[in-house]
């Protein structure tokens, strides 16, 4: 299985990742879950349900104040806290409550239905009796509590704003659980992507927490992969929450923290090019005199620098993988039956039609991980036009005869023929492809009929591009990135 690229995730999380954090990040887990009870429900309110959340729909709250609180405590939100239910939190519960009985809310009832949610779902979240993805799910909940639902398509909603202080709270107590703490900095991302009130905390104390969440977790010459993997989950979400402010911040702040993990060749490439697709998304046209041209071109140098660090990382990776793949007269994989009709120092790799599945899973993924990786790049340079004006990244800020805007652009068009090959293979009338494919055919016909290569379905499209095709792509990007930046090609002035 493919597992080197990882996907981008925003912020609502499905309930597995609240179950990896936990077997993650506390060794006691098993413990815990002997312990866990949760809070005891009384299921001879459920038969209010309906009644309650009629009367919701028009404003109207129940004037017996103490037997609403009970249903809520002791029914509607109680459920979350049982392990027995932890399968329906998350995709029963919490969907239900957020898409439905408080959407439908209205008036004094929304009111007072926010209030009690925050209020319930705090001590659910605070309570080591509630199960862990409980807890989790409800600091989550707390973090899309909208006060006004969306006005139209399009339109975000109004945030709760009381949250707000109490999520910045939680994430930065150091003796919460990090589920508690990743719960709370995905409310808060939410809050800069739909929006802050208060100026001093949009402005100073979000995105100071956020700068501090990536600089503190930087990769370490010796560190342990697996716990910095980790801590880069909490890390992408304060690089989205950079990017969801838009703010270069006072003096180029932001920018200064984006590049510095750009350049880091500590980081993972996956983050490094995170970093540069944020930068895409920063508002550089309201950052007045924070920058200056020679900033905006050391920038573009990086970025194209990145570009060709990002071709050369992916092409070691697939390499690898087609190193592992590939059919040779020393190396044959097992599943083919027959291999004495392949000529002496032929080295051969199917098309994708012809792959183990798990090969086809590789290479989906391989597919996948360039392209994701090249645009981040690509979107820090000039957003995510291949083509045309640009009015994103950093490209607007130049004049239109800077030498680094002519690199860029240079960089940018070596874009469409790398995703041309991934997308539709290699030039047909290329001998070493027709060669490679017709040896494929042959040893497909000589197989065994136990063999576990994969058979074309007509109803599912087939990519048509192997390691070999992706790999030789790579490499011809990175010797062309490589004249651009030497100054050296004839395309670097175009």
């Amino acid at each position: 299985m493919f597992c080197q690229f990882r996907f981008q995730i925003k912020f609502v999380l499905p309930f597995f990742v609240a179950v990896l954090f936990q077997l993650v990040f506390l060794s006691v887990v098993s413990a815990q879950i002997a312990l866990v009870t949760g809070w005891e429900v009384d299921e001879s309110l459920a038969g209010r349900k309906a009644a309650i959340f009629t009367a919701f729909k028009s404003g109207s709250v129940d004037a017996d104040r103490a037997g609403l609180d009970a249903f809520f405590d002791k029914y509607y939100f109680a459920r979350w806290t049982r392990p027995e239910n932890t399968g329906l939190v998350q995709q029963t519960f919490v969907k239900e409550f957020l898409t439905q009985d408080l959407r439908d809310s209205t008036g004094n009832a929304r009111e007072y239905l926010l209030a009690k949610s925050f209020d319930t779902l705090k001590k659910i979240a605070a309570d080591q009796n509630a199960s862990a993805p409980s807890r989790y799910n409800a600091i989550l909940t707390i973090g899309q509590l909208a006060q006004r639902e969306p006005a139209g398509r399009g339109t975000p909603p109004t945030p709760y704003a009381q949250a707000l202080p109490y999520l910045l709270g939680e994430y930065q107590k150091k003796e919460n659980p990090k589920f508690i703490q990743l719960g709370a900095l995905i409310g808060i991302v939410r809050f800069a992507e739909i929006g802050i009130a208060d100026e001093t905390t949009k402005n100073n104390t979000v995105p100071e927490l956020f700068i501090a969440t990536i600089q503190s977790g930087q990769a370490k010459q010796d560190g342990n992969k697996e716990e910095q993997e980790m801590t880069d989950w909490f890390r992408s979400y304060a690089l989205d929450g950079l990017g969801a402010l838009k703010s270069v911040g006072a003096n180029g702040r932001v920018v200064k923290v984006l590049s510095e993990v750009i350049e880091n060749n500590l980081e993972t490439i996956e983050f490094r090019t995170h970093a540069a697709k944020i930068l895409g998304d920063l508002n550089f046209a309201e950052a007045g005199t924070a920058l200056n041209q020679q900033q905006y071109q050391q920038i573009g140098t990086q970025l194209i620098a990145l570009m060709k660090t990002t071709a050369d990382d992916q092409f070691k990776m697939v390499d690898k993988l087609y190193n592992k793949a590939r059919i040779s007269k020393d190396g044959v994989p097992q599943d083919f039956a027959d291999v004495s009709s392949i000529p002496t120092n032929t080295v051969l790799e199917p098309e994708f039609a012809l792959l183990t599945p798990d090969q086809q899973i590789e290479v989906t993924g391989a597919v996948q991980s360039v392209k994701s990786n090249i645009l981040n790049v690509m979107n820090g340079m000039r957003g995510t036009r291949l083509t045309g004006t640009a009015n994103a990244g950093i490209l607007p800020m130049f004049p239109s005869d800077d030498p680094v805007a002519a690199k860029i652009n240079a960089t940018v068009k070596l874009i469409a023929p790398l995703f041309k090959v991934l997308d539709e293979g290699p030039p047909e009338d290329l001998t070493k492809q027709r060669s490679l494919n017709q040896f494929g055919s042959e040893l497909s016909s000589e197989m065994s009929s136990g063999g576990t290569r994969a058979k074309p379905k007509d109803d599912k499209p087939q990519l048509k591009v192997n390691f070999s095709a992706i790999r030789d792509a790579l490499q011809k990007m990175s010797d062309e990135l490589g004249a651009i930046i030497s100054g050296s090609g004839s395309s670097a002035g175009k």
